[in-house]
């Protein structure tokens, strides 16, 4: 395989479970952007906007329109930071955090149906190595 096809493959992916995933989450009233920034401060509680957009490479003008949305619906809360306090942490509310709990099922049944319909492919091994990509970028771009 050329290597260039990884960005092709990665992409499709993407696309098809973003996808399926809004065709899923319909009735929740969140859009597929919106479900992973509150699935993002699930897994990253207590984070600043400004960290939230760098760890998942968003621009933080787009982010703050998000954030705004997010905070209007009830489901995260903006709050000073007391270390800088020109800075807010960003959290989820209890609203939010079943939120992010009900999207989390959704997108773990979506990867459970693609690996049990397609056995050959390992989860285990798939998860390791797409685990070990985002820690060489990561480093990448910490440097």
């Amino acid at each position: 395989m050329e290597l260039f096809e990884f960005s092709k493959y990665i992409a499709s992916v993407y696309r098809q479970s973003k996808n399926d995933f809004k065709q899923k989450i319909t009735e929740l009233d969140v859009r597929a952007t919106q479900s992973d920034l509150v699935m993002f401060i699930q897994d990253h509680p207590g984070l600043t906007q400004q960290q939230i957009a760098s760890n998942m490479t968003i621009d933080a003008s787009l982010l703050a329109k998000d954030i705004k949305l997010l905070i209007d619906k009830g489901w995260v809360k903006r709050q000073v930071n007391q270390q800088d306090r020109r800075a807010k942490v960003i959290t989820l509310t209890a609203t939010g955090t079943e939120l992010a709990q009900k999207l989390q099922k959704t997108m773990t049944n979506w990867w459970a149906d693609l690996f049990k319909n397609n056995p050959e492919i390992d989860s285990d091994i798939l998860g390791h190595q797409l685990e070990l990509v985002r820690r060489a970028l990561e480093e990448r771009k910490n440097d």
